[in-house]
């Protein structure tokens, strides 16, 4: 009712959708305005179109529980079994900290996307879980490439940051916006007439309008009148009775007033199945209230028939929110506390899963009795992988509740797992200790070093977790499979450390020992420890049996990630860019759903591949979309690629920002100083914009020796240019030294970059015209434009010096050209500089501006 301009665009949509063309919608507004009215209508209309449908709701009880709102939705619209293949499996230690049923989620939406057209809507989308809007947002990202529409119904407040990142993201993919107000008097009007069945009179009007044009308020005002009997109807006129005095109560107190006319069972029960959530099944009542469920059946006729409850297939839901509210804060917070205790105990001994128990706990903290207690203890490390931000809660008092009693190092175990899976390491390393100091057991104790050993290495303390491991697994009757798995942790450490020898050694012996024992997680970390001490075509024959023998099963999804991350940087530097393109995507997507802290290296390495082949808005937005708390490997990473973005585009404040940024950073050491590429590059050329040659050049003196390249594994990047700066600055010796350096590269390993920078970086030393148009040509086919351009460059400079200004004008042209496309105006500002010291500007027509940057996927 008064929604005909709202109802139209979801037509549209539906229309567009049935041509296969999907989109995204975001209805907003105050509780009551409508948004679930019209979020069944367009369901309707779509299943009677032929369309699949679901629908999810919020719960604000059910938070800490990832997934939960959208899977329960999916689940009721699909068979179980389709939406999740493997369910009773448990999830093993070392799972990731998203539930696997992300994963499953999506994977079914795209099985129904391409069977028929699918509709799915998300109501009271601002109490939606985090995992469950990650799941969103990725499902709004591909809709418009699928049969699918997406909508999204949602309150103004509360105010969540994430709902607020992912309204504006949405809308700025152009979603469609369809925000609700009040109705319009006339409106108000024909739905009092509609509920009432008569045009109603002056006197029902000025109630009516008390709702201030909120659907559900005018709704519960009329139905408020009903009870009362106030309200006659004759000749189509709908009025107060003339004696008839209306009490004027607000439109929440006729929401209340609604279960006034309920039986106090009635009542007691519904208040139970409001701790249950938005919807609920008679067996979820019956298990909780310890009734039969033929027991419950007259409560909940009676409900239906109050208008407190509806059915939804085979579950009940609350008629409005706003029912449910009033019920659940219509008991004593105490009672509310008891509540839910009861409830996670009965569905604990029905055998529910334990994410749906461990919502009840968190809204139950005061309630930790010894049961409590010592259901924690036997699922503490399961509730980590399941619902790692719920376990960090109930673990967190769990602890505190157990201090000095024989079960706190399970708890304790439980608690560092969850920390580490949540990445807050220096909480999990301190956690990990005190459990460790507790364990009695071998196998308690090679578990818990697993935990701090890798939170160490994570922690860049090397030292510490080689320690870690080698001291438990030193002890006697640790299990093969955990001291294999210590083994690889070690082998970790030690390779980050650049002890290359013993970290070959430990890791080739897990490796072996990991295959015997067919443990995934042993076989991947040890991958991990050889992909950083081989070649990349050696490296990647690893990871590619590593990611065969892993699998994708839960327990080993954190470590698919990195695996792939080095199959695609493996691939990308043999030259099979297209592949590694899509192995990165695939890792990307993983890391989106299911391992998020891993989210931060993905976009990482998508950066350094998108700045790599010249797209450096792909580059500059992977960077920018990374958060504020990084490791230091990413941080080194994104502050040296967006200043090497901003220098070559001439935007110096903002280099001097980024300059500045990464001198307050500690010195990078190790393996570290190879991810600092774009940043000494950077560096160099903000020297030379300040005339500074000798320093440029000087910046990278110390990377050109022959056994450099170990350390520095990407110094193609800037070897050629090191020999234009080292002869402009009167260096011969560091020439000749890049030079060699560069070959020796080739030696070592002939990738295809490599050979095309030490042909580029002999030619500028040579001064071979011939040569440099050669690899000119060469990084062109590459689709490499920042190198294209450089070799241009040269050439025109050399060509010019020959004599030859016709043809040096022409490369100086294609080298602009090449720098134009990437906004590099430093660069041209640089070109045309050398040229006109020659005698040689650019052609009539041609302009120096660099255009609005391109590049974009």
């Amino acid at each position: 009712m008064g929604r005909d301009h709202e109802i139209g665009r979801l037509r549209g949509l539906l229309a567009a959708l049935k041509t296969g063309r999907g989109s995204v919608v975001w209805i907003e507004g105050e509780p009551g305005v409508g948004k679930s009215a019209l979020i069944a209508a367009v369901l309707t209309e779509a299943a009677e179109a032929g369309c699949r449908t679901a629908l999810a709701v919020g719960d604000q009880l059910v938070q800490g529980l990832p997934v939960r709102a959208l899977l329960d939705g999916l689940d009721r619209a699909g068979d179980v079994a389709e939406l999740d293949p493997d369910a009773g499996a448990g999830t093993a230690v070392g799972g990731d900290p998203v539930p696997v049923a992300v994963e499953r989620l999506l994977s079914l939406v795209d099985r129904w996307c391409a069977r028929a057209p699918v509709v799915l809507a998300f109501d009271d989308l601002q109490w939606a879980d985090e995992a469950s809007l990650l799941a969103w947002r990725q499902l709004g990202e591909i809709a418009d490439q699928n049969q699918l529409l997406l909508v999204s119904a949602c309150r103004p407040v509360p105010v969540r940051p994430v709902i607020a990142r992912l309204r504006r993201t949405t809308l700025q993919r152009r979603a469609a916006h369809l925000p609700l107000g009040p109705l319009d008097p006339t409106a108000v009007v024909a739905l009092t007439a509609l509920l009432t069945g008569g045009q109603p009179g002056p006197r029902l009007r000025a109630v009516a309008t008390q709702a201030g044009g909120n659907p559900l308020y005018v709704r519960e005002l009329v139905d408020a009148v009903l009870r009362d009997g106030l309200l006659r109807i004759a000749r189509g006129s709908a009025e107060l009775v003339p004696d008839g005095e209306f009490a004027g109560v607000s439109p929440a107190g006729a929401i209340t007033a609604r279960m006034d006319f309920l039986t106090p069972e009635a009542t007691n029960t519904l208040r139970i199945a409001a701790v249950l959530g938005h919807d609920f099944s008679v067996s979820d009542l019956a298990t909780v209230t310890g009734r039969q469920a033929s027991e419950l059946l007259p409560v909940v006729d009676e409900a239906i028939a109050a208008g407190v409850l509806a059915e939804d297939d085979d579950r009940l839901v609350f008629r409005h929110g706003l029912i449910r509210t009033a019920l659940y804060e219509a008991a004593p917070v105490s009672a509310r506390l008891a509540m839910h205790r009861q409830a996670a105990q009965a569905l604990a001994e029905a055998g529910l899963p334990v994410d749906r128990v461990a919502g009840h706990l968190l809204l139950s903290p005061e309630s930790f009795d010894g049961w409590v207690l010592d259901w924690l203890v036997d699922h503490a490390v399961e509730l980590a992988h399941r619902v790692p931000q719920a376990a960090a809660e109930l673990l967190h008092v769990a602890v505190e509740r157990c201090g000095g009693e024989p079960r706190q190092a399970k708890l304790l175990h439980g608690l560092a797992t969850t920390l580490l899976l949540l990445n807050q390491l220096h909480d999990a390393e301190r956690v990990a200790r005190q459990a460790l100091a507790q364990a009695a057991e071998p196998e308690a104790m090679a578990e818990i070093a697993w935990v701090l050993g890798r939170t160490l290495a994570r922690l860049r303390r090397h030292t510490e977790a080689l320690l870690a491991c080698e001291q438990v697994a030193a002890q006697p009757r640790i299990p093969a499979v955990w001291r294999a798995r210590l083994d690889a942790c070690r082998a970790y450490a030690l390779a980050i450390s650049e002890h290359g020898v013993a970290a070959k050694a430990a890791a080739e012996r897990a490796l072996t020992e990991g295959q015997r024992l067919a443990d995934g997680t042993t076989i991947g970390y040890a991958a991990l420890s050889l992909y950083m001490l081989l070649d990349y075509a050696s490296g990647l024959v690893c990871v590619e049996h590593a990611l065969a023998d892993i699998g994708e099963a839960p327990e080993t999804m954190d470590l698919r990630v990195p695996l792939l991350v080095n199959r695609s940087t493996c691939l990308d530097e043999l030259g099979r860019h297209d592949e590694a393109e899509v192995v990165l995507g695939e890792a990307l997507a993983l890391a989106q759903r299911r391992v998020t802290w891993r989210l931060a290296t993905v976009r990482c390495a998508a950066g350094w591949q998108s700045l790599d082949i010249g797209r450096w808005d792909d580059a500059k937005a992977e960077f920018e979309s990374l958060a504020e708390e990084l490791d230091e490997y990413v941080r080194w990473v994104l502050i040296g690629g967006l200043a090497f973005i901003a220098c070559h585009r001439d935007e110096k404040a903002l280099t001097v920002e980024l300059l500045a940024a990464a001198d307050r950073m500690p010195q990078p050491t190790g393996y570290l100083l190879g991810v600092t590429s774009h940043l000494r590059m950077a560096r160099a050329v903000d020297a030379e914009q300040r005339r500074d040659i000798a320093q440029a050049a000087k910046i990278f003196s110390g990377t050109v020796g022959i056994d450099d390249g170990v350390r520095y594994y990407d110094r193609h990047l800037w070897l050629p240019d090191v020999v234009r700066l080292a002869l402009a600055s009167g260096d011969a010796d560091l020439a000749h030294a890049a030079v060699a350096a560069a070959e020796a590269d080739v030696a070592a390993e002939p990738l295809p970059k490599r050979h095309l920078a030490a042909r580029r970086a002999r030619a500028v030393l040579d001064g071979d015209i011939a040569r440099l148009i050669e690899v000119a040509d060469d990084y062109r086919v590459a689709g490499r434009p920042l190198e294209l351009g450089q070799a241009c460059e040269e050439a025109a400079v050399l060509l010019a010096r020959a004599g030859e200004r016709a043809l040096a004008r022409a490369r100086l042209t294609d080298a602009v050209s090449a720098y134009l496309e990437l906004g590099a105006a430093w660069d041209v500002r640089r070109a045309d500089g050398r040229l006109r010291q020659q005698g040689v500007r650019r052609g009539r027509g041609r302009s120096g501006v660099a255009p609005q940057p391109g590049g974009r996927r």
